[in-house]
C-alpha cells in the first residue's frame, strides 16, 4: 500500500484518502481531516453518516447517532494517526488489543445536534522497536458541535507481515479462509430485528439466542457479505463486528429481563479486550449476563471451541429517563 505523506486539512468538504483508514469503499470513509499538533497530540474531523444501511438502521425514538458509528470515526482517525503521526511503514498490520468507550449523555447524540465530529487525540503510551511503533495507546476526546460526547481509548499493536503471520497461525494448523470464500455459507438470523433495535434483518448478528436465569446464550452470525462490516476481505472476524453483537445481545437481554424498549436503549459504555483472533470457520458462542437493572453493566463473552476470544462489558442507557451520575 502506498501511504500519502501530506497532512490533510481539517474540514468537512471531503473525506480523506481511503488508504489512510484501511477502507475500500468510498462510502465507508467518514474521516474528513487530520493534523498533528505541536504539543504531540493530534486532531481529526469526521462526518457521521446520514443514510447508511448499517449505521443508520435503528429503531431509536428520538433518533440518535449510532455510538458504534462514532467509534468507527475514531478508529479511522487512529489508523490515520499510525501513518501520519507515527510514520507507520507500508504493510504494517494494526491489531486492536483493547478498547474503551465512555459516552456521558445519550441525549447529546440526538440528530438535531449536527453530524460533524471534532476529535482530539493523545498518545497515552508508546512503544517502539528499531524506530518503528509496535504498540500505542491512544485516548480521544469526542465533540459533537460544542458538546463533549465522551472519550474513546484504543490499545493497538502493530506487526510487520512476518510477525503478523506468526501470530495469526499460533492457534491454527491450517491457513485461515478469507471472508469472501465463505459467502455461500453465510446464515440468516431469524431474530426479529426490532428486538435488537434494528429494522433490517441483514444487520442482525445473533443466531438462536435464548435467555435463562439472567443470561443470554447464542451464536454469532458472521455477516461476510455485509459491505459495512466486511468492507474488504478479512481472515478473521473484525472486533467491531463483535462489538455490534455485544450491543445487540445487551439490547435483547434488557428487553427480555427488564422490559426496556429497544427504541429507547442506547449504548453508552464499552470495555473490550481481544485475547485471540476470532476464526471464520468455527462457531462463536456468545454469552451475556445482566446486572440488577437495565442500565447496569452487562458482561459479554465470545467463546470459540471453549476458549475466550473476546470479553466485553457494556452499559446501556434509556434515552427518556437517563440522567448523568452526579
Amino acid at each position: 500500500m502506498t501511504t500519502p505523506t501530506a497532512l490533510e486539512p481539517l474540514g468537512t468538504a471531503a473525506t480523506i484518502d481511503r488508504k489512510l483508514v484501511h477502507r475500500t469503499a468510498l462510502e465507508e470513509v467518514f474521516l474528513t481531516g487530520f493534523r498533528s499538533l505541536p504539543d504531540g497530540r493530534f486532531a481529526g474531523s469526521a462526518r457521521l453518516p446520514r443514510a447508511h444501511r448499517y449505521y443508520n438502521d435503528h429503531t431509536n425514538h428520538p433518533a440518535v447517532h449510532d455510538p458504534v458509528a462514532i467509534f468507527e470515526c475514531v478508529r479511522q482517525m487512529l489508523l490515520c494517526a499510525l501513518h501520519l503521526h507515527h510514520d507507520a511503514p507500508a504493510g504494517m498490520k494494526a491489531i486492536t488489543a483493547a478498547c474503551r468507550m465512555d459516552l456521558t449523555d445519550p441525549l447529546a447524540l440526538k440528530l438535531d445536534k449536527g453530524y460533524d465530529l471534532d476529535l482530539l487525540g493523545t498518545v497515552a503510551m508508546h512503544k517502539e522497536r528499531e524506530g518503528v511503533t509496535v504498540r500505542v495507546l491512544h485516548e480521544v476526546e469526542v465533540r459533537l458541535g460544542s458538546t463533549v460526547l465522551g472519550t474513546i481509548a484504543v490499545d493497538t499493536a502493530q506487526k510487520d507481515e512476518q510477525r503478523y503471520q506468526d501470530l495469526r497461525m499460533a492457534f491454527r494448523d491450517t491457513k485461515p479462509p478469507m471472508s469472501d470464500d465463505l459467502l455461500a455459507s453465510e446464515p440468516l438470523s431469524r431474530v426479529p430485528p426490532y428486538l435488537v433495535g434494528r429494522q433490517e434483518r441483514d444487520n442482525v448478528l445473533l443466531l438462536g439466542p435464548e435467555v435463562r436465569d439472567g443470561t443470554l446464550t447464542g451464536r454469532l452470525r458472521v455477516p461476510v457479505s455485509h459491505p459495512g462490516m466486511f468492507d474488504h476481505p478479512q481472515d478473521h472476524v473484525p472486533g467491531p463486528v463483535m462489538m455490534e453483537a455485544a450491543r445487540q445481545a445487551g439490547t435483547l437481554l434488557a428487553g427480555e429481563l427488564f422490559g426496556q424498549a429497544s427504541s429507547k436503549t442506547v449504548l453508552v459504555g464499552l470495555d473490550a479486550a481481544y485475547t485471540r483472533f476470532a476464526e471464520l470457520d468455527s462457531d462463536i458462542l456468545i454469552t451475556a449476563t445482566a446486572g440488577s437493572g437495565a442500565t447496569e453493566p452487562i458482561a459479554v463473552r465470545f467463546l470459540q471451541e471453549g476458549e475466550p476470544v473476546a470479553e466485553m462489558t457494556i452499559r446501556m442507557a434509556n434515552t427518556v429517563e437517563y440522567r448523568p451520575a452526579s
